[in-house]
């Protein structure tokens, strides 16, 4: 087995519609096929669908049958993060996402090359926007293989 990668965090919203707008809006997500359970569930995908955000109204049980929260609630979650391009100006991302209705919360750059972002969404998830320099694919990738080789 070869894991590839997280393919969707679910979480609890109180509208559907704000919520999607949102996400839609500061992300460029889409929706990802039809909505379900009685217009109570909406799955999004970020522009290459390598990522995706199911929204879910507490109304529903969710998608596991779990009985929800209310909207923002952790239930064990601290955050969640998206990465942006290295070349993307965290300034205009950070009005982007003010714009469609994100709260800015803080900045905690990961190392001095590696800066974060913090805001809340509408339903005050706290989620985190990080910039990689452009070689940390490159630089991981020879992490991974040099601890591979290491151990055999």
């Amino acid at each position: 087995m070869r894991f590839l990668g997280m393919r969707h965090i679910a979480i609890v919203v109180s509208d559907l519609k704000r919520s999607a707008k949102f996400y839609m809006d500061a992300f460029g997500m889409i929706p990802f096929g039809p909505v379900k359970n009685d217009g109570r569930t909406m799955p999004l995908v970020s522009p290459r669908m390598r990522d995706q955000i199911t929204l879910v109204t507490k109304e529903e049980e969710g998608e596991a049958g779990h009985n929800l929260n209310e909207p923002g609630m952790h239930g064990g979650i601290d955050h969640f993060g998206f990465f942006v391009s290295a070349g993307t100006n965290l300034d205009r991302l950070r009005t982007k996402i003010e714009k469609a209705g994100g709260t800015f919360v803080g900045r905690a750059d990961i190392a001095k090359w590696v800066p974060s972002l913090f805001f809340r969404d509408p339903d005050g998830y706290l989620f985190q926007i990080t910039r990689f320099p452009r070689l940390t694919r490159l630089y991981v990738t020879y992490l991974n293989l040099a601890a591979m080789f290491g151990r055999r």
